[in-house]
């Protein structure tokens, strides 16, 4: 692994996840935009003058120094605070956890940092999230290496064809079955329109959730993503509040 030895000045970064360090301070876990994924620690963060400051979803402009794996912040400038609430907080902590988890260090990812950005700018605005999600999930597997043809069958290269039923195989691909068959199989209309980016149309968006999820699990490698757990979580409690509020 490389690392970054030199000053950087003010780039744009946004934090993914904190965690307390001595008295005051936070080792946070950043992503920016010129140098990809860092860790970097965040003296007095938990001062009450710093630490509205330092929140995850905030755009930020920082500056880090340090030759070693974990780098000192030494400024940050704070845009607007992004209020996220709800739903749209869990699918930001999802994000921010995939991050954490999949990325290595001081490799730059632009288009993964603008995926993300244009999928903060989605919860913010507490606008339809769920195309500009598929988006940003794949774009990061896209340049973890794991991007997926859509509109070409595996092996063949053939193109797909929208009548025809296929099985996905991680890593590979597509497969054309002989006829419908059971279990987990896909229509070809729906993955091309995974690959033109239909995910406003509810099947396309179903079928590139399931698709992503695998290639994702497999990326994690069965690892339970926490913010996965705290959705479900959610979502029982809102379903019992539902409940009762029925009741009364």
């Amino acid at each position: 692994m490389t690392t970054f030895s030199q000053n950087a000045d003010l780039t744009p970064a946004y934090i993914l996840h904190t965690r307390k360090y001595r008295d005051t301070s936070v080792i946070a876990e950043l992503l920016t935009e010129k140098h990809g994924r860092i860790s970097g620690v965040i003296r007095g963060a938990r001062n009450k003058k710093k630490s509205g400051t330092v929140q995850a979803f905030t755009p930020l402009l920082i500056s880090f120094m340090g030759n070693g794996d974990l780098k000192t912040i030494t400024k940050i400038d704070a845009g607007n605070i992004s209020h996220i609430v709800g739903d749209d907080l869990l699918v930001g902590l999802y994000a921010n956890e995939l991050l954490v988890r999949l990325l290595a260090k001081f490799e730059p990812m632009p288009s993964v940092f603008s995926a993300y950005q244009n999928l903060l700018l989605q919860l913010v605005s507490w606008s339809g999230v769920e195309p500009c999600l598929r988006v940003f999930e794949m774009t990061l597997l896209s340049e973890l290496g794991y991007g997926i043809s859509f509109d070409v069958e595996a092996g063949s290269g053939e193109p797909i064809d929208e009548i025809g039923f296929y099985r996905f195989s991680l890593n590979q691909g597509f497969y054309p079955l002989a006829k419908q068959a059971s279990g987990r199989n896909f229509q070809g209309k729906y993955l091309l329109g995974i690959s033109q980016g239909k995910f406003d149309e509810p099947m396309v968006n179903t079928y590139a959730k399931f698709i992503i999820r695998d290639c994702l699990n497999h990326l994690l490698g069965g690892r339970p993503l926490k913010s996965r757990e705290l959705f479900k979580l959610y979502r029982s409690a809102a379903s019992v509040a539902d409940k009762d509020e029925g009741l009364q």
